[in-house]
């Protein structure tokens, strides 16, 4: 990986996690009362509705070493590569502050080939979460700057579907969701840096009004009593503010001697990838950028395309398209049940007290439900085991919610991956 200080420095030449130890400058316990009772689901109910439960099935693209963010030469200069994906499950979380690094990156381009009189001409690699807010950042940027973005599509589709991407199905909640992990024993810095950034980018469309429509809402995220990393260890307090902790607002939560329990309240964000993905797609539309529908079977063929500068956004892609060793993929379950007058309007991701994964995320207009993790599985092919297993999510989230966190059942059981279990959180 070639940072931006490290290519301007030579030639234009090529060049929910487990816990863990709170370390200083990261969030910490402070005592103080949560808020009162909050509603709770009658699961029994929201199953029994036509249409739900509904199970999806992503694979997060996840990059050992973390998120590649590089620039790279070819041609003598005539051409450059610049790569932004293996973002894992925190690709909503992460993905404007990364496109504020490519927007850099950009610029950098544009001040070595000034002397060319060649017009600068972009095209993206895919129309996920990453490709959308980097066309949307580059847009922002350069008002002219000629963009297109390349992604496949169903059959007979002209342009793609941002619907059919992995980034749609995610739960979207603000937080470095598994790839946190490849931040552990270096680069610190540089992932509180994507967060910041991204931070700042959501701030700034809070302060524009239009929020809701990029589907930006504030929540709180409960959880029951314990150390969560992705808030705890690699958010700074500047980002997401100390935890409060104190009784849980669930009147149902309660341990064996009918105490409520202890936990925790995060002031973190929801970014809804379902209204999120078609509110940039059609900002970018009508701010004429293109969307055509193509897939790419070499490197060859994404260089010989006819735009000078191709920033990659392919996410999983990479790993064929680029010979990426080190990406992974993520398989991972949801599922979605309705929320009808957004009467639950936070987030409980607290697990369950025998180590088991539950979470539930209320957004604007379901209620979305996790989740698993199958490490080196890349089957997007919902099979029948897979909506057992979605029926097991919403069993373990119902009985958090009755106070019986103890009795978690583990929903992969029938699933024949191991690896390390966290949830599909963004």
């Amino acid at each position: 990986m070639t940072t931006r200080r490290q290519f301007l420095g030579g030639t234009a030449s090529l060049f929910l996690c487990a816990p863990a130890i709170i370390r200083p400058g990261y969030a910490q316990s402070a005592t103080a009362p949560l808020r009162t009772d909050l509603p709770t689901p009658d699961f029994a109910a929201l199953r029994a509705l036509p249409n739900f439960p509904q199970c999806d099935v992503g694979i997060r693209p996840h990059r050992t070493g973390g998120v590649r963010l590089s620039l790279e030469s070819y041609q003598g200069g005539r051409k450059y590569l610049i790569h932004n994906y293996g973002h894992s499950g925190a690709g909503i979380t992460l993905s404007w502050g990364c496109a504020s690094v490519v927007v850099d990156y950009l610029e950098t381009v544009m001040n070595l080939r000034r002397a060319s009189g060649v017009r600068t001409r972009v095209a993206i690699l895919g129309s996920g979460v990453i490709g959308l807010t980097t066309a949307t950042e580059l847009r922002r940027r350069w008002p002219q700057l000629p963009i297109t973005i390349y992604a496949k599509a169903a059959a007979g589709a002209e342009v793609p579907d941002v619907t059919k991407t992995t980034s749609f199905l995610a739960g979207g909640q603000f937080e470095p969701s598994i790839i946190a992990d490849e931040y552990q024993a270096s680069n610190r810095a540089l992932l509180n840096s994507y967060l910041r950034a991204s931070a700042k980018r959501i701030k700034e469309i809070e302060a524009s009004g239009h929020a809701a429509a990029f589907g930006i809402a504030r929540r709180k995220n409960y959880a029951l009593d314990g150390e969560y990393t992705g808030f705890d260890e690699f958010i700074p307090e500047d980002v997401v503010p100390t935890y409060r902790r104190g009784a849980l607002p669930f009147n149902t939560m309660r341990d064996s001697n009918g105490r409520r329990l202890t936990g925790r309240e995060y002031s973190t964000w929801l970014l809804n990838p379902r209204i999120l993905l078609p509110k940039l797609a059609a900002d970018l539309a009508a701010r004429n950028v293109q969307r055509r529908a193509m897939t790419f079977e070499n490197q060859q063929q994404v260089m010989d395309l006819t735009e000078n500068v191709v920033i990659n956004c392919t996410g999983m892609g990479a790993k064929a398209l680029f010979n990426d060793d080190k990406m992974v993929p993520k398989r991972g379950l949801v599922v979605r049940l309705p929320n009808e007058k957004q009467r639950f309007n936070y987030f409980f991701s607290g697990g369950c007290q025998n180590g088991r994964i539950a979470y539930m995320f209320g957004r604007q207009t379901d209620l979305l439900i996790g989740g698993t993790v199958e490490t080196g599985q890349d089957s997007e092919v919902l099979s029948d085991h897979d909506r057992e297993v979605c029926n097991r999510l919403i069993d373990n989230i119902d009985r958090v919610f009755k106070g019986q966190s103890n009795q978690c059942v583990d929903p992969r059981s029938m699933l024949a991956s191991s690896g390390r279990r966290t949830a599909l959180r963004d």
